[in-house]
């Protein structure tokens, strides 16, 4: 079952980036995870992109990286998803050339 993890975000203008603090959205208060700061990059040609390390409460747990995308010229704001990783491993996003990230999030496998 999929659970779309919640964030708290706020946007740093200057970057278009995103602090944030996440959690799966129906956890009990034992399967909470924790990820470390959002990594972003930038990729062949200027894809932007971010990778995102999280741990689960198990070695099995999995999850992905989740960004929201707006592109530079019309507005259009959609989702890419990144890898789905076991818990303690990184699973890197990528937006189309000419976008940027405007969310970040994980989710639980």
């Amino acid at each position: 079952m999929k659970r779309i993890a919640t964030t708290i975000a706020t946007t740093i203008a200057s970057v278009g980036g995103l602090l944030f603090v996440a959690a799966p959205a129906s956890a009990a208060p034992t399967a909470i995870w924790t990820c470390n700061a959002p990594q972003y990059v930038t990729g062949s040609g200027g894809h932007a992109g971010v990778s995102l390390q999280c741990f689960g409460t198990q070695w099995t747990d999995k999850f992905n990286t989740a960004a929201t995308c707006k592109r530079w010229d019309n507005g259009y704001e959609y989702r890419h998803d990144g890898p789905i990783v076991v818990t303690g491993h990184t699973s890197t996003v990528w937006c189309d050339l000419g976008a940027r990230i405007v969310h970040v999030a994980y989710v639980a496998r």
